[in-house]
């Protein structure tokens, strides 16, 4: 029995690290072709719309106005080419990985339930963080992109013959979304559709505020090249700003962080090392009431912190 359960945790580890395995290396492929900067015929940027955005393979423009699934929307701005079932299958490996863990170690109980929970949830902390970073990434490179794209109105150009500077000049993630959507262009979208299937796929809300300018300036007129570079000053002192009040509260941050996770970490130490040890907190009542008692502490000191360090 005991070496069953060892071959089947080896497959599932087999199994998880193949898939990663296979996602990091198509990725790589991808870069190295230069698939994302490059499309030699039709059918190219065809298949890189359906990929990126519609697993049915409807042109992007529609695919915009469906009703995808929050998940496929969260892997579409995280930047995973990955289809919602394909992502579930990776949150079920990792259950399963963990599950067996925990039967090995501790046999059928909570402790089995909780690590099979705990494998399950990481695959989304990790989308959840990449998706984070991504839109960071994004928000702080758009101010260079609207002044690109104001300087190349300056020139002569269009709005839509303008999005080719910032595919050219900006870095990714900016140049990435912004070439899909002059991609979305050439084959029939419009210029607000594109725009605003951009804004869908990666959920900031200064890029909203472009595209809303664009679009209220395509409708009533005005100087927009001058609008855009406005918006991009605005858009950098407002980060300067929440940057210097980051740095002027990261010492309070810290220290509610630090203070919440080392009981938390102390107590799970001393249940996995010593189990006999930090078991009558579990089978007690009066283990249970303390357990209580400290989750509520640590609540109301994290509470007490947060408005300390709010500034308004």
């Amino acid at each position: 029995m005991g070496t069953a359960i060892v071959l089947v945790a080896v497959a599932a580890a087999i199994g998880v690290g193949m898939v990663v395995f296979g996602i990091v290396v198509s990725r790589d492929r991808s870069a190295d072709t230069g698939v994302r900067a490059s499309y030699r015929t039709l059918a190219d940027v065809r298949e890189q719309l359906r990929r990126r955005f519609e697993p049915t393979g409807a042109p992007t423009w529609i695919a915009g106005e469906q009703q995808g699934s929050r998940l496929q929307r969260d892997l579409v701005s995280a930047d995973l080419e990955l289809r919602p079932y394909e992502f579930r299958f990776i949150q079920a490996g990792f259950a399963l990985l963990f599950a067996i863990i925990g039967l090995l170690r501790f046999g059928i109980g909570p402790e089995f339930v909780v690590l099979a929970v705990l494998g399950y949830v990481l695959p989304s902390i990790y989308l959840r963080n990449r998706r984070g970073h991504r839109l960071r990434q994004f928000d702080a490179n758009l101010p260079r992109a609207m002044e690109l794209i104001a300087n190349s109105m300056k020139a002569g150009q269009s709005v839509t013959q303008s999005l080719t500077a910032v595919t050219d000049n900006a870095g990714p993630p900016v140049s990435d979304e912004f070439a899909l959507a002059r991609r979305e262009i050439e084959l029939g979208a419009s210029l607000e559709s594109a725009l605003n299937n951009m804004v869908r796929r990666i959920g900031s809300g200064d890029l909203r505020l472009m595209v809303m300018v664009i679009t209220i300036q395509r409708s009533v007129g005005g100087d927009l090249p001058a609008i855009l570079i406005t918006l991009a000053d605005t858009m950098r002192q407002r980060e300067e700003m929440r940057a210097e009040i980051m740095a002027a509260t990261a010492q309070s941050r810290a220290t509610a962080l630090i203070i919440t996770l080392l009981p938390i970490a102390a107590a799970l130490l001393l249940y996995f090392i010593v189990q006999d040890y930090f078991r009558p907190m579990l089978t007690n009542p009066l283990g249970w009431a303390m357990l209580v008692l400290a989750g509520f502490l640590l609540f109301v000191g994290n509470l007490i912190i947060r408005r300390l360090t709010a500034i308004a």
